[in-house]
């Protein structure tokens, strides 16, 4: 338990870099990137003609494996998520290019370090990315239940209050609503919201 707990806080560490350092380079504000280990990982994107973050050809591969969506199949998802790990998805997900295909592999990510950031791009604008990332937040909230880091509580809530805006926002997709919706009903034991919309069926 202690190793995990080790290799988790070095995610979360290597991720709030990541996310500051993007920051620091697209001229966001400050408050935009995590400021400790824990804090709720953040979509910080990188510019269309920016180049993604380098990668040896190996794992440009399996990233090209997993993003095709004719073609690619749930294992090539799981085996970019095992050898990129989350920190390394949000970093190369920053780009639109990847973004999809990063959002659809931290759906087979364990815990819920990733739901903030699924939440973020979930309420973006690009349909194709929102519902890869409802998808992956539904699988991460269908997940056993087990011995989570206290710390996971903090993506968890961040992504939460990200899924309880678009299940209440009339305007937005069917498609999103039943999503957000049925990711809520399924983390009902993690207290993710009090009062779930009702008008549609997301079963």
């Amino acid at each position: 338990m202690k190793s995990r707990a080790l290799r988790l806080l070095g995610a979360r560490r290597a991720a709030a870099a990541v996310v500051a350092i993007s920051a620091t380079l697209l001229g966001c504000p400050k408050n935009t990137a995590p400021t400790e280990a824990g804090a709720a990982a953040v979509l910080v994107p990188l510019a269309p003609d920016a180049a993604p973050p380098a990668r040896a050809p190996e794992i440009d591969d399996l990233w090209a494996r997993a993003g095709d969506e004719d073609a690619g199949a749930a294992d090539d998802l799981a085996r970019l998520a095992r050898r990129e790990g989350v920190a390394g998805l949000i970093e190369r997900g920053a780009h639109p290019a990847l973004r999809r295909t990063a959002a659809r592999a931290l759906g087979f990510t364990d815990g819920f370090y990733a739901f903030s950031w699924l939440g973020e791009v979930a309420a973006s604008d690009v349909d194709a990315d929102a519902f890869a990332a409802l998808d992956s937040a539904v699988q991460l909230a269908a997940q056993p239940r087990r011995a989570t880091d206290p710390e996971d509580a903090i993506e968890l809530r961040a992504g939460c209050e990200k899924l309880v805006g678009i299940a209440r926002d009339a305007k937005a997709p069917k498609k999103r609503r039943v999503l957000a919706i049925r990711a809520l009903r399924m983390l009902s034991d993690k207290g993710c919201a009090k009062e779930i919309p009702a008008d549609l069926d997301a079963r």
